[in-house]
């Protein structure tokens, strides 16, 4: 799949079962799940699947992103859990992280 410039763009499959129990999938780029659909629905029809779309009751989209990595200072973090949250909710999350460390 061609990457573009645009950071709103992800990667997407989108399928659907015909009246025949047959399921047909393409790949694409969207900026949205109904972007997707529609782009999905023109392509099938581009590679022959036929319809109007009044037979196909649902798409099913799956939207891929790119995982987001991040590196923790495990001794860092731990001293940040031993220190009073400076707000209520940042003291609530860490009450609830504090279990974890044990």
């Amino acid at each position: 799949m061609e990457k573009s410039k645009d950071p709103d763009l992800r990667d997407c499959v989108v399928k659907l079962r015909d009246d025949h129990e047959v399921e047909h999938c393409v790949r694409l780029r969207a900026t949205s799940v109904y972007e997707a659909a529609l782009r999905g629905l023109a392509r099938l029809q581009k590679v022959g699947w036929e319809s109007d779309g009044s037979q196909v009751r649902t798409v099913v989209v799956e939207i891929y992103e790119e995982p987001t990595t991040h590196t923790v200072n495990v001794k860092k973090m731990l001293d940040w859990l031993k220190q009073p949250g400076k707000s209520p909710y940042d003291e609530t999350r860490k009450q609830k992280l504090r279990p974890l460390a044990k």
